[in-house]
């Protein structure tokens, strides 16, 4: 004899699957919106008197509160973590190849990718996609800073994006990439 409580769990269970599947599709409409609205909006006719060195110095100093109050943080975690804060608060590398800080629009970030070789494949760095970004418009003006060292053992780099309206950090990160070592093949020569 079957359990009718099992039967009727069945039933139910597959009535359930079966409206689901069955039943009235839901469909979404979007509506074209011509302005995007960004978290950070495009900003490119105003002017802003801060040279990019005069900004790289302040964030060095901390002189801006956004800037004290993210140092205030990494100070208190480990000391391990607290590394990367030459990256946070961006600090160019002493030894580095290329120190380079610049001041332009967010969209023009992507054309600034130094292209170094790993031993197998050619890679860019900093390799910035702003459609990754998608709050900030592609019209925001923003402080640019990358400082790499580029040697035949290894590849070190960092780089930092600065609003330059906010002086919030937009972007960043760090990397570090070791070469490959390439033996040519040699073939005994007959001599």
């Amino acid at each position: 004899m079957k359990n009718p409580f099992l039967i009727s769990l069945s039933t139910f269970i597959f009535s359930c699957s079966l409206s689901m599947l069955i039943g009235n599709p839901v469909y979404s409409q979007s509506i074209a919106s011509d302005k995007i609205e960004y978290l950070h909006p495009a900003n490119k006719e105003k002017f802003f008197d801060e040279t990019v060195d005069e900004f790289y110095q302040a964030l060095r100093d901390l002189k801006y509160p956004v800037h004290q109050e993210l140092y205030q943080r990494y100070k208190q975690r480990s000391k391990q973590q607290q590394i990367h804060l030459n990256t946070v608060l961006f600090q160019e590398m002493p030894d580095a190849s290329v120190n380079f800080r610049k001041k332009l629009l967010f969209n023009e970030v992507e054309g600034l990718n130094y292209i170094t070789f790993d031993g197998n494949i050619l890679r860019p760095y900093p390799d910035i996609d702003i459609n990754y970004h998608q709050t900030v418009s592609p019209d925001r003006q923003v402080y640019f800073f990358y400082s790499f060292k580029d040697t035949e053992k290894e590849f070190r780099g960092r780089y930092a994006i600065y609003d330059v309206e906010t002086k919030e950090l937009v972007a960043g990160g760090g990397t570090y990439m070791p070469k490959l070592n390439l033996t040519r093949n040699t073939y005994d020569k007959e001599g």
